[in-house]
């Protein structure tokens, strides 16, 4: 293997006894980037393993190989990915079906995060990849829930990639990456800050699904900045009450987000003294924003008898009749 015997010094690299010589890591190089895919994810486990045992100048060496474009565009050829969206899908009809062995990379996203993660970090693939089913490498650490491996994915990918479709596999509906991210409150946030460079319009990328999802982590700064880009999260909440409940059920400070969409003009439902475990707490902040009267169910009157079953009677004479009628 010539090309990768330029890589490293006249000295020939070994570890410990010698058992591990240059003679062997030259073989496990051959069939690494090999059509046999159990043959190559056998060699990639062993090259992790040699990597982690090898002193600093030998690592380096081993960097300058494995970070080549020869390197990379071996393992494009020989475990048949594609660079991007466009390619996959100009190649639609040599798609794998998922009953088929897969593709090295789709192995090691799946069987060894630590594998994986080195051959993205070493650039032998690469974030924007789709891998020989049509899947986005991003969506493989996704459904893994690699949160450390997609967060390096996402800082070397550009905003047109996680704009792009997730899968153009038949059994995959077509999301972009983005609308993905939105069930993730960590994917979701450090996606949008490389969306949201972007000049384009972008209200038209998320759907009311993946702005339900959003409701459930969104900060003030958050909500603020979807907003001025055409993502209006109190629109989506003031069709669908239940989202609501759903922020009290999942939101780690529900209060901050309640105050948002109260100041824009987004109240909440009638049952939501009903629905609150705290509704003691809930009345006090009905009672810190006064509440608009009249309103459908929460009125003062009813805000007061419920002040009363609460045994709140401070709150229940400060909204009293004759505050009322003032």
């Amino acid at each position: 293997m010539e090309f990768a015997d330029g890589f490293f010094s006249e000295e020939k690299p070994q570890i410990g006894d010698g058992i591990r010589s240059y003679g062997w890591l030259l073989s496990q190089i051959d069939c690494l980037f090999c059509s046999d895919t159990f043959k190559s994810k056998q060699a990639l486990y062993h090259i992790l393993g040699y990597y982690e045992q090898a002193d600093p100048d030998l690592r380096f060496e081993l960097d300058s190989f494995l970070q080549s474009d020869w390197a990379r565009l071996s393992a494009l050829a020989r475990w048949n990915l594609f660079p991007d969206f466009d390619r996959v899908v100009d190649s639609q009809e040599c798609l794998q079906s998922e009953q088929e062995h897969p593709d090295v990379a789709s192995c090691c996203a799946y069987e060894s995060p630590e594998a994986f993660q080195f051959l993205i970090r070493q650039g032998i693939i690469r974030p924007c990849y789709y891998n020989s089913f049509g899947h986005s490498l991003f969506l493989l650490a996704f459904q893994e829930n690699a949160i450390e491996t997609i967060k390096y994915m996402i800082s070397t990918m550009s905003p047109i990639h996680l704009l792009a479709p997730a899968s153009v596999a038949e059994t995959w509906d077509g999301r972009p990456i983005l609308q993905l991210a939105a069930t993730n409150a960590v994917v979701f946030c450090i996606c949008w800050e490389k969306v949201d460079q972007m000049q384009q319009e972008l209200e038209e990328i998320l759907q009311e699904d993946e702005i339900r999802s959003i409701c459930r982590f969104a900060s003030i700064g958050l909500a603020s900045r979807l907003n001025q880009r055409g993502i209006n999260l109190a629109g989506v909440v003031k069709k669908d009450s239940s989202l609501w409940v759903e922020m009290i059920c999942y939101h780690l400070e529900p209060t901050s987000l309640f105050d948002w969409l109260w100041i824009n003009n987004c109240l909440p439902p009638q049952d939501f003294l009903l629905f609150h475990p705290d509704p003691d707490s809930a009345l006090d902040w009905l009672l810190a924003n006064n509440f608009p009267f009249p309103y459908a169910g929460h009125g003062q009157e009813f805000l007061r008898e419920f002040a009363i079953h609460c045994g709140r009677i401070d709150a229940a004479h400060w909204l009293s009749f004759d505050r009322v009628a003032a």
